[in-house]
């Protein structure tokens, strides 16, 4: 080491450099990170400013009319929202006025998509009065005004007919309750209540499943009056669900005892026609003489009747 008094040693250039080079190496991987990280950021930002737009899958319902348009509205619906695409139909993205702006061809691209879907979600007859309207919000506008029917008092009643008409008869459970709930969202499709306040809403909602509880339940076979009685015996109604699993669990049990004692009978007629069968008499053949005797082997009698028995001593001699 150099006194204090020394001179200090002097680093030549090449020193210098291969100093640097090391620090280089030390950092490269940091820096290629930190450009990378900067570089993903980038393209990570351009792919959200950029929409996409994602195939959009074919209805299982079409629309034929006025009794199929709320559940073809409802299916068309939720599959726009799932591929936010709902705007192009309520009119909320509006045209651009610069149709060739990257945003006016992105407009007139996603439209004619949601043109084409719809269309081929209508039937033939229906197709062809809106198929010359070039705007996607233009059709859904004008096939709601046609066929939604809402506030139309003839379907309201009709619905409300089929309800009062409705009873399980010889069907299971759930299918009675799929078809119950089918009119009951029909009837709150066609005749519905509106309301400002949260808290009406809420008492209107319960008054409402009360109701429907009782028509679900006055409906049943009359095979689980038993069960009925026993919830109408309680101090309160239960939920829709809650009905629906009490009457399903006592159609499992029915089904359960019906099986069982099906098989207890077939089981004892078993048993009857074993004990006649497996008894002393001796069964009826048609060739007496095609049978062998157990005792001596000869054909034509049996063991009772044999020859060897009846001359043989034993006791067991025959009129």
């Amino acid at each position: 080491m150099a006194g204090e008094g020394s001179t200090p040693a002097t680093v030549s250039t090449s020193e210098l450099a291969a100093v640097l080079r090391a620090r280089d190496e030390r950092y490269k991987n940091m820096f290629d990170a930190l450009t990378k990280q900067q570089g993903g950021g980038g393209r990570r930002q351009e792919t959200e400013g950029r929409e996409e737009i994602h195939p959009l899958q074919m209805l299982l319902v079409k629309l034929e009319g006025l009794e199929s348009y709320a559940s073809w509205a409802e299916h068309a619906e939720t599959i726009l929202v799932s591929r936010k695409l709902e705007g192009y139909i309520l009119g909320m993205v509006e045209k651009q006025a610069e149709e060739e702006s990257k945003e006016g061809q992105m407009w007139r691209m996603t439209n004619a998509l949601v043109r084409a879907w719809l269309l081929s979600s209508l039937s033939p007859k229906i197709a062809k009065q809106v198929e010359r309207i070039k705007e996607a919000s233009e059709i859904w506008r004008l096939l709601k005004g046609t066929f939604s029917g809402v506030g139309n008092e003839m379907i309201a009643c009709k619905i409300q007919k089929e309800l009062q008409a409705l009873s399980q008869g010889e069907r299971y459970v759930v299918d009675y309750v799929s078809e119950l709930k089918r009119l009951w969202s029909d009837l709150d499709f066609y005749d519905s209540i509106d309301l400002e306040y949260g808290k009406c809403i809420e008492k209107v909602n319960k008054c409402i499943e009360k109701r429907r509880v009782r028509d679900f339940l006055n409906g049943l076979n009359s095979k689980f009056e038993n069960r009925r009685a026993a919830i109408y015996g309680n101090t309160t109604l239960p939920t829709m669900e809650q009905a629906i699993s009490a009457i399903i669990s006592e159609e499992t049990r029915l089904n359960l005892e019906t099986v069982g004692s099906a098989i207890q009978g077939t089981a004892q007629r078993r048993s009857a026609l074993y004990v006649v069968e497996g008894g002393n008499y001796p069964r009826p053949t048609t060739d007496l003489t095609e049978k062998k005797c157990f005792e001596c082997g000869q054909p034509g009698h049996f063991r009772f009747a044999c020859p060897e028995l009846i001359g043989g001593g034993r006791g067991r001699g025959q009129d």
